[in-house]
């Protein structure tokens, strides 16, 4: 490995992770919660994606799903962007009316003959779509038949539910792959943007630098989100102390939903970006849940910004392995090394890079 591909590989691999550790620090910063089903999250996303791809019959399922999607959303849009902000002038709130039915019908016009008429060639994307949403939906649901009603009780219920739950995603996806094929394949899939280019005598492939840039992008959406949304705003109340926010008004089991299913978002847009890079069987989502709970406890338990910077140091010292050290003993390596950097890390700081005593 050059001292280029040294540099890529651990910027594309820590971004993968900061993405994958923010939202599992998120979810613990806020309502305290361990989910160890958010590795399954990651895995049960890049399944989804293969078998909607897989089975092109769902073509047009996909696509009417994402149609009622956009119709929903561009409802949404044009009602908080368009009509609401004129509701004290009478005049200009009817003009926004039907200003903004006209828009709406031409989008869902647009969406529908432009979709069904291209559902197979659009599939790909319409996976992705229709499986993103889906892990966000189970995120929710997993909160609210399965986290709140045992996070009530102790952590340690909390631990037990996600980990039954990670455990059953992941014998569902075994029992159904070793039935389709006869024994356990290992699945990839295909990158966003193929190709490569040359950068300094090294080869990179366009999904390296989509990883980069996506995950820039959402993590500083993220932290605009939490810093400046009214929603944001409840979630930094909720996670300072759950018993004032509620006597402000603030539905905290609300708040503690949408931070799970958000954490399953983060973790299906990891499994997006990266499952073109490398291979993924049933049991890859352990692995992803250890890496991101590694991320976490070096970076310091709740701790968003502790959570990145983490992430870089142990993908640089995963490759750094990668780079003095043969393969083949690399991959064996890589695992006593970030283990190391976290025990030195916690010896002198047990809290972890920017741990606090209070969460978030």
């Amino acid at each position: 490995m050059s001292f280029v591909l040294f540099l890529i590989s651990g910027a594309t691999f820590g971004s993968i992770l900061a993405l994958l550790s923010s939202g599992y620090s998120l979810v613990y910063g806020v309502g305290g919660v361990i989910n160890l089903a958010h590795g399954a999250f990651y895995l049960l996303t890049v399944y989804m994606i293969f078998w909607f791809v897989e089975g092109v019959i769902l073509a047009y399922p996909l696509a009417i799903f994402v149609i009622l999607l956009i119709n929903v959303l561009a409802a949404l849009g044009i009602y908080y962007a368009i009509i609401k902000p004129f509701q004290d002038n009478r005049l200009l709130y009817l003009i926004s009316i039907v200003f903004g039915v006209i828009i709406y019908f031409g989008i869902g016009i647009i969406s529908t003959f432009s979709l069904l008429n291209n559902a197979i060639n659009f599939i790909y994307p319409l996976a992705i779509i229709v499986s993103l949403a889906f892990i966000t939906i189970i995120g929710a649901i997993s909160y609210y038949a399965l986290i709140k009603p045992t996070h009530e009780h102790s952590e340690i219920a909390v631990m037990i539910v996600t980990f039954a739950l990670a455990f059953f995603i992941e014998q569902g996806v075994l029992m159904y792959e070793g039935a389709k094929v006869g024994e356990l394949q290992a699945i990839t899939l295909d990158p966003l943007i193929p190709g490569t280019f040359r950068f300094f005598g090294a080869l990179i492939a366009y999904q390296e630098l989509l990883i980069l840039i996506v995950t820039f992008s959402l993590l500083t959406l993220l932290i605009l989100f939490i810093k400046k949304s009214k929603l944001g705003k409840s979630i930094r109340a909720v996670a300072q102390d759950k018993d004032a926010a509620q006597l402000m008004g603030i539905n905290v089991n609300r708040i503690l939903m949408v931070t799970v299913a958000f954490s399953a978002l983060l973790a299906g847009c990891a499994a997006l970006l990266y499952s073109p890079q490398t291979v993924i069987v049933p049991y890859s989502g352990w692995e992803y849940l250890l890496l991101s709970m590694s991320v976490v406890i070096l970076g310091g338990m709740g701790s968003l910004p502790g959570s990145v910077i983490g992430a870089y140091i142990i993908s640089y010292a995963r490759s750094f392995t990668f780079l003095y050290i043969d393969l083949r003993l690399g991959y064996q390596f890589t695992g006593i090394i970030h283990l190391g950097i976290i025990l030195l890390v916690l010896i002198m700081r047990p809290r972890g890079l920017l741990g606090k005593k209070e969460r978030l």
